[in-house]
């Protein structure tokens, strides 16, 4: 299907193009998201009677957006999560949850559809997500996913508590490991010692029989 754009599309065009797409594409998305038009005759001469306007109200969008990121950009938000020990959230973190907490933080005006998230987020760390404030203007935010803000803090610091605990856990298997070969050790040593003793026991013994064998004759 020819359409004619209203907006940049990213891999497809600038606004005021006319491109060829995927009949389902344009009818699923761009044209129901006011992101296009058929090009059809009576849509070409609307256009080009309304295209001073379309791209004066184009500019003006992107140059709030443009504002509008120079807040976030970089921004970090905590998200506290229930998480099992290796990571892995009780659920999930949506488009939908992101915009809520985008919201909660005073930017009610970021909607889902312009969270750019390939699949939710389903573990801890912090993950840059990307944010389509325009079709030109496009920012990064840090989710700090965490089970508390403590766990967040030493997150932001590059502490993380699995990486600490792994180390932990390495440090008490080579100190049990070290505990065991010393007390190896000393069970040899005291194995060899009462070997020693038990020979000398013999040596007696036998020394004492010569002796009384010795006097009876």
């Amino acid at each position: 299907m020819k359409i004619i754009l209203l907006e940049k599309i990213e891999k497809l065009g600038q606004l005021g193009d006319i491109v060829n797409v995927k009949t389902g594409y344009a009818r699923n998305f761009l044209l129901p998201a006011e992101k296009a038009l058929r090009a059809t005759d009576e849509n070409l001469k609307y256009f080009e009677s309304k295209a001073v306007e379309i791209r004066k109200k184009n500019d003006k969008d992107m140059a709030n957006a443009s504002k509008l990121s120079e807040g976030i950009d970089e921004k970090t938000f905590i998200v506290i999560r229930q998480a099992g020990e290796n990571g892995q959230l009780f659920g999930s973190v949506t488009t939908r949850d992101i915009a809520n907490i985008l919201s909660e933080n005073g930017l009610a005006s970021i909607t889902r559809n312009q969270v750019s998230l390939i699949e939710p987020i389903k573990s801890l760390g912090i993950i840059n997500v990307r944010i389509d404030l325009h079709p030109e203007v496009s920012v990064i935010i840090k989710l700090n996913i965490a089970r508390t803000s403590e766990e967040a803090e030493l997150q932001e610091k590059g502490l993380l508590d699995s990486v600490l605990v792994e180390v932990s856990e390495e440090e008490s298997v080579v100190d049990v490991f070290e505990e065991g070969t010393d007390v190896n050790i000393e069970k040899e040593a005291d194995q060899v010692l009462a070997s020693e003793n038990k020979s000398e026991e013999i040596l007696d013994e036998k020394k004492e029989e010569e002796i009384v064998k010795t006097e009876e004759k």
